[in-house]
């Protein structure tokens, strides 16, 4: 996972040790329905005649904080792209920047599977333990 992953992933993954054993998992499931949430946002958005870059740049800014604060940089960083897009107020450029934020958001979710196949069976091996 190295170059995909910083050292974020390591503290959002050490919510368990304070939230429970299932709170990691929790946190990665609702971190990609949000992500499927705002992509659908964005993109109605971007369909609209008239397209509301004040709007589009706080539903950006979600994502952003999201793919930081849970560690995963190359998706930070399109994030950020995409907020530039939004800023030069370019509907092109923000099809283009969206759609590469999309792209590293499911170029994730192999990892993201493996990860979370490996962290039930640390929780389940927890439980078994006498």
């Amino acid at each position: 996972m190295q170059g995909f992953l910083s050292y974020h992933f390591r503290m959002a993954q050490a919510v368990k040790k304070f939230d429970g054993s299932f709170a990691f998992l929790e946190l990665i499931a609702n971190f990609r329905v949000d992500c499927q949430s705002t992509f659908r946002i964005l993109t109605q958005e971007l369909d609209q005649p008239v397209i509301s870059f004040q709007y589009m740049e706080l539903q950006c800014l979600k994502l952003k904080g999201a793919s930081s604060s849970l560690g995963i940089p190359r998706m930070a960083l399109a994030c950020g792209d995409l907020r530039q897009a939004i800023c030069n107020n370019s509907k092109d450029e923000c099809v283009l920047a969206l759609n590469r934020v999309k792209h590293e958001f499911e170029g994730m979710q192999d990892k993201l599977d493996l990860i979370c196949q490996l962290e039930r069976r640390v929780v389940n091996l927890h439980f078994q333990m006498p």
